[in-house]
């Protein structure tokens, strides 16, 4: 009934192709979100210009071409900070998921802690960890947001990845990062959900009393 009602299907509410990156940072290429969602890159090995991308082709049905990556080298071994975080309003949105192409060679980075925190100061909270595979090809992962409650419908969160330390000439790209959600319900929506339930539950009951009868002797 809720996916009749078309309240609760989850989409793509934002999504970076790394086109157009400057200064460390990238704006959205597609964004269903309040406000202005930003992607910052930093770390003392990021790559300012970016390095090549892959092709993605996003919900709307929109193919991108491969263009440019958000990209680490120097063995990405440094410390520095080297990360990527998305800042975003998700005011009217619950249930999200992230999404991201990698690419990782044999020495760059092996994994990537993942973080989040609500307004603009205060510590990060550890939300997950994700190990890659490090072969020198794009693959594609994903992490499921929707137990973080406190991120949900709120509008000042940040979401920090801090890539774990490589080695020798490692060299480490994201692409595509794209996040899904599902539209927080409208009362009045909520409210037909639920009559529609019982109205449904009300008529099974009238229908089995009726059996019942019609089978007493």
């Amino acid at each position: 009934m809720a996916s009749w009602l078309g309240i609760s299907a989850q989409g793509q509410v934002l999504f970076y192709n790394m086109n157009n990156m400057a200064g460390g940072a990238t704006s959205p290429t597609e964004s269903q979100l309040s406000g202005a969602p930003l992607l910052t890159l930093g770390g003392t090995d990021l790559v300012q210009s970016g390095q090549a991308g892959v092709s993605f082709t996003d919900e709307s049905g929109t193919t991108h071409s491969a263009g440019l990556a958000a990209a680490w080298g120097s063995g990405i071994d440094s410390p520095g900070g080297n990360s990527f975080q998305l800042h975003v309003d998700t005011t009217g949105y619950e249930n999200f998921v992230v999404s991201y192409d990698y690419r990782a060679t044999s020495s760059g980075s092996p994994s990537a802690q993942l973080s989040y925190r609500l307004g603009d100061s205060g510590l990060f909270t550890s939300f997950s960890s994700q190990s890659f595979t490090r072969d020198g090809i794009y693959h594609s992962t994903s992490v499921d947001l929707s137990s973080l409650s406190s991120i949900e419908n709120t509008p000042n969160v940040y979401l920090l990845w801090d890539l774990a330390a490589g080695s020798g000439s490692g060299t480490f790209r994201v692409d595509n990062v794209q996040l899904r959600a599902a539209a927080v319900p409208e009362p009045q929506e909520t409210i037909l959900v639920a009559g529609a339930f019982l109205l449904a539950f009300a008529s099974r009951r009238r229908l089995l009393a009726k059996v019942a009868v019609c089978a007493v002797p």
